[in-house]
């Protein structure tokens, strides 16, 4: 070999080798470059979350929404049908009421609370602020259906006392009759029992309204009673006239403590509806936050 042969050997081979190396640069910039927009994909996104998955989040979230505002029509249908049977079997027909509407909203509950465990799997609740978000809509939408559970329970538990046993005290006695004082004993005596039964049960509203109820009552009886256990005529007259005097104001402390009753079950059911439209308005804006990114990433809102 010559030795312009050699020169122009070693030129190539400095030629390649330069090719090379440029060739390892370029491949080394790409693989950073690639290397920081994955780190920046990766960052700026939970790990396994798609676009899709958090669309159908949302539908979820939508649909246990508007399965909430099935409840309201279901328990007042069942409290019209359930306080307004006949009084000739009213037991046996308020049992059925009970069973078939109760039934139905037991199942309404079920589904929604089925659906809410559904949600609970999405692999959208990796992202923190979403998981969050999520937790409060679902015991806000939980404490909805319990509330609303709880609705039919009060409604049985007045009827079937205040608006049963106790209903012929002052709508059937005869108060000129000369059995008025014993026939209000043993009426009072069934009406406390079934308060004392009707409490166990109900939230705690129910049960001060029951238990106001039951006051009025027994001091009503027991002032009855009093006129059965005079010896002589002339006291059992007078404690009869004193009963029936008493009787003239038992309206008041029934009227407030309706109307105290009506108040609370108001306060509560507005608290309970709006802390569920709050958790489901903040579940909403962050699930548009983190499609808003998908969107921005992708540059066209197609990533999926």
């Amino acid at each position: 070999m010559t030795d312009s042969q050699a020169v122009s050997s070693g030129t190539v081979q400095a030629r390649a080798k330069g090719r090379r190396n440029v060739i390892i640069v370029v491949v080394v910039a790409l693989v950073a470059a690639a290397l920081g927009i994955g780190a920046w994909w990766y960052f700026s996104r939970p790990a396994g979350v798609q676009r899709a998955d958090v669309v159908r989040f949302d539908k979820e979230r939508s649909i246990v929404d508007n399965s909430m505002n099935l409840y309201d029509p279901l328990v007042q249908e069942f409290t019209a049908r359930y306080t307004n049977v006949s009084k000739g079997d009213a037991q046996e027909e308020q049992d059925a009421v009970l069973k078939r509407e109760g039934d139905l909203l037991q199942r309404e509950s079920a589904a929604n609370m089925a659906k809410l465990d559904r949600m609970a799997e999405s692999p959208v609740l990796q992202d923190p602020a979403v998981s969050d978000a999520f937790g409060k809509f679902k015991e806000k939408y939980g404490a909805v259906v319990a509330y609303n559970d709880q609705r039919i329970i009060n409604t049985a538990s007045i009827t079937r006392s205040v608006g049963g046993p106790c209903g012929p005290l002052h709508t059937e006695l005869n108060l000129q009759s000369e059995n008025y004082s014993a026939e209000y004993v043993k009426v009072a005596d069934a009406c406390l029992k079934a308060i004392a039964e009707a409490k166990d049960g109900t939230d705690a509203e129910t049960n001060k309204l029951l238990t106001a109820v039951e006051g009025v009552i027994k001091g009503q009886r027991d002032k009855q009673q009093e006129v059965l256990d005079a010896d002589e005529d002339l006291v059992r007259i007078a404690k009869r006239t004193l009963a029936a005097a008493a009787m003239l104001g038992i309206n008041e402390p029934l009227n407030k403590a309706r109307t105290e009753y009506e108040a609370a079950v108001k306060e509560k059911s507005t608290k309970v509806v709006a802390d569920a439209n709050a958790a489901n308005q903040e579940l909403e804006k962050v699930l548009k936050s983190r499609l808003e990114q998908f969107e921005a990433a992708s540059g066209d809102g197609d990533q999926s």
